[in-house]
């Protein structure tokens, strides 16, 4: 993940998403320390609250006559049990 900060670039669209979204820069520790407090109950909440029993958007690109109807792949979202 921090590899990714390799120029003034990324570094400076890294300062500006934490900056828009946090409202400071985030320090390397603090993000190392949320990082480490997920944990599988966070991601059970997660998924419950944004993909559980949700209407997928659905996007493809070129032939399509094998992609499952959508209504279909809908009702598969209420039998995901995170």
């Amino acid at each position: 993940m921090l590899l990714h900060l390799d120029g003034s670039t990324p570094i400076c669209e890294d300062i500006g998403r934490q900056m828009l979204c946090y409202g400071r820069r985030i320090p390397l520790h603090e993000l190392e320390a949320r990082i480490d407090a997920i944990d599988a109950n966070t991601i059970k909440e997660v998924c419950t609250k944004y993909i559980y029993n949700k209407a997928p958007a659905i996007a493809a690109v070129g032939p399509v006559d094998e992609l499952a109807d959508y209504n279909r792949i809908k009702s598969g979202m209420y039998w995901l049990r995170a």
